[in-house]
C-alpha cells in the first residue's frame, strides 16, 4: 500500500524533526565535555609561543605581524593569529581564553556544516554525520588546547558551505567568503594549501563558480593582517620559509601513503601521535591508572586500528560508484535533491584527489595535524555509505554501530581528557619542559597557576618573540 503524498511529507518532517532533536542533543553533550577540555588544556611550545604574541598584543599593546616558527624554518606569515589570541586575553586574561575561541570556532563549523548538509542528506544521515564529526575523538583533541590547526575547522567548514551555494551559479558575497577563508587560512596553517588545491579542482570540473569581482574583493579584505608582514619580509628576508627541504619525489614515497591513512582514520577511533600517551596517575592516582592505562591502550592500540576498516570501505564505496562521473563536468541543471547529492559526492571525492596531488608534491614528510583541515570530508563517505545502508536490511547493523561509535568514541575522549598529555599537568611525556629565563606573562595569564613550570633553567627553551624580565647567569659551558 502507498502513503498518501500528505501522510508520507507528515511522516518525512516527523523522521527530519526526531532526528535534529538528536543532533543537537549530541551538540550540548560533545560541547560541555570539550569545555572540560578545555579547562584542563596545558601548554607547550607551539602553546607559548601563541601566548606571546597574544599577551603582548593586551599587555603592550605590540602587534606582531608574523606567526610561529614553522618547520621548514622561518615564521608564518601575517599578524592574523596575534589578533586570534590577543583579543580575547583583553576579555580574560587568562591562557584558556583563546582556547575558548578555539571551541567557538568548532562550534561554528559545525553548526555551518549542518545546516549545508541538511539541505542534501536524509535526516537520518545528518544524524550520522553528527556522531562521526562533532563525537569524534580526533575533533575533541583538537577542540581543547590553543594550536594553529586547532583553528581550521571553521575555514573548512566555511569552504564546503560557500562552494555549495555555488554549484549552480556564482554569488559576490559567496565567492568573498571562500576566497578570504582560503587566505585567513592559509596566515594560520601552511596546510590551507589543501584547500585552495580543492577549490581549483571544483572550479576547473564545474562544481564551484567564482564571481570575479567577488573573489578579489575577499582576497584583498584577508590581505589586511599581511600588510604589516609584508613589511617585516622586506627588512628580515629571514622570515620567509625556507624552500630546500626534503627532495624532489618525497612526497609520492612517505607523504601520500601517509595523508590517504590520515584520511581513513579521521573517520575512526584510530588516533596518532601524543593522544594515545596515556597517564591518570594526576587525576585518579598510580592504582587507578594501572588497570586503566591498560584499557585505553586495548582502545586506542587495537580497538582503533580495527575500526579504520569501515571508512576504508565507505571511500571504496564511493570511489567505485561515482568512478565515472568525475570525467564529466558538473551539470548547469535546474535545482535538485538528486544532483545535490551527487554534487556533494564530487565535492568529496575531487577534495581528495587534490589533496593527493599536494601529497605527491609535499618536500617533507607528512604529519598526522597536517591534513586535519581535510577532516569534514574525511567522515563524508562513511556517512553516505552508512545512509544506504540503513535503506537496506543491514539497517540494524548500522544502527548498532553507531551507538557502539559514539559510546567508544566517548570513553576515548575521557580517557583523553584526564590522560593525554595536553590535557594533564604530570605523567610521562608531558608538555612541560624547563623554560631558560621568567616573564610576567606566566603569572598574568595564569599558566603558572594552571601548572607549575620550573622557570630560569639555564640552557632552557623560550619563546620565539617574548620578551624576559631577568636575564639568567648562565654556567660554564653554556654560550
Amino acid at each position: 500500500m502507498s502513503l498518501h503524498p500528505q501522510a508520507a511529507v507528515g511522516r518525512a518532517r516527523g523522521a527530519g524533526g526526531s532526528a535534529g532533536r538528536a543532533v543537537w542533543a549530541c551538540f550540548a553533550a560533545g560541547l560541555l565535555l570539550s569545555l572540560l577540555m578545555v579547562w584542563r588544556s596545558q601548554v607547550g611550545g607551539d602553546q607559548l609561543n601563541l601566548l606571546a604574541r597574544g599577551w603582548l598584543l593586551e599587555a603592550q599593546g605590540r602587534f606582531i605581524s608574523f606567526g610561529n616558527p614553522m618547520s621548514t624554518g622561518g615564521k608564518a606569515p601575517g599578524g592574523f593569529t596575534s589578533l586570534l589570541v590577543g583579543l580575547p586575553l583583553i576579555v580574560w586574561p587568562d591562557h584558556r581564553a583563546a582556547t575558548l575561541v578555539v571551541l567557538l570556532f568548532h562550534a561554528a563549523a559545525f553548526v555551518i556544516l549542518d545546516r549545508t548538509l541538511a539541505r542534501i542528506v536524509q535526516p537520518a544521515e545528518r544524524l550520522l554525520f553528527a556522531l562521526l564529526y562533532w563525537l569524534s575523538p580526533w575533533r575533541f583533541y583538537y577542540s581543547g588546547f590553543l594550536w594553529n590547526p586547532n583553528y581550521l575547522c571553521l575555514f573548512a567548514s566555511a569552504h564546503l558551505a560557500t562552494a555549495f551555494a555555488q554549484r549552480r551559479q556564482a554569488g559576490f558575497w559567496a565567492s568573498f567568503l571562500h576566497l578570504a577563508a582560503l587566505v585567513l587560512a592559509a596566515q594560520v596553517h601552511p596546510s590551507a594549501l589543501l584547500l585552495a588545491a580543492a577549490s581549483a579542482l571544483l572550479w576547473l570540473r564545474g562544481y564551484l563558480k567564482i564571481h570575479l569581482g567577488g573573489a578579489i574583493a575577499g582576497f584583498l579584505a584577508a590581505n589586511l593582517p599581511l600588510i604589516p608582514w609584508y613589511r617585516e619580509v622586506l627588512g628580515h628576508p629571514a622570515l620567509l620559509a625556507e624552500a630546500n627541504k626534503g627532495f624532489l619525489g618525497r612526497g609520492l614515497l612517505f607523504s601520500l601513503p601517509r595523508g590517504l591513512f590520515y584520511w581513513l582514520r579521521y573517520a575512526s577511533l584510530s588516533l596518532a601521535g601524543r593522544t594515545g600517551l596515556f597517564d591518570f596517575t594526576e587525576a585518579l592516582g598510580a592504582a587507578a591508572n594501572r588497570w586503566l592505562t591498560r584499557v585505553f591502550w586495548l582502545l586506542s592500540e587495537v580497538i582503533g586500528p580495527l575500526s579504520v576498516v569501515l571508512p576504508l570501505l565507505g571511500s571504496f564505496w564511493l570511489l567505485r560508484r561515482y568512478r565515472h562521473r568525475y570525467l564529466r563536468r558538473f551539470p548547469a541543471a535546474p535545482a535538485a535533491p538528486q544532483l545535490d547529492r551527487a554534487w556533494l559526492h564530487g565535492y568529496v571525492i575531487l577534495t581528495l584527489v587534490a589533496s593527493a596531488a599536494v601529497f605527491i608534491a609535499s618536500p617533507t614528510t607528512l604529519m598526522y595535524w597536517q591534513a586535519f583541515i581535510l577532516f569534514h570530508a574525511a567522515v563524508l563517505p562513511l556517512v553516505l555509505w552508512s545512509g544506504l545502508l540503513l535503506r537496506t536490511r543491514h539497517a540494524s547493523k548500522v544502527v548498532t554501530g553507531a551507538a557502539v561509535y559514539a559510546a567508544l568514541a566517548l570513553v576515548l575522549t575521557l580517557g583523553m581528557t584526564f590522560g593525554s598529555p595536553d590535557y594533564r599537568c604530570a605523567g610521562r611525556e608531558t608538555v612541560v619542559f624547563p623554560l631558560c629565563c621568567d616573564s610576567p606573562m606566566f603569572g598574568q595569564l595564569h599558566i603558572q597557576a594552571t601548572c607549575p613550570w620550573p622557570l630560569d633553567q639555564p640552557g632552557g627553551w623560550w619563546p620565539d618573540i617574548l620578551p624576559k624580565s631577568r636575564p639568567v647567569a648562565l654556567t660554564p659551558g653554556h654560550p
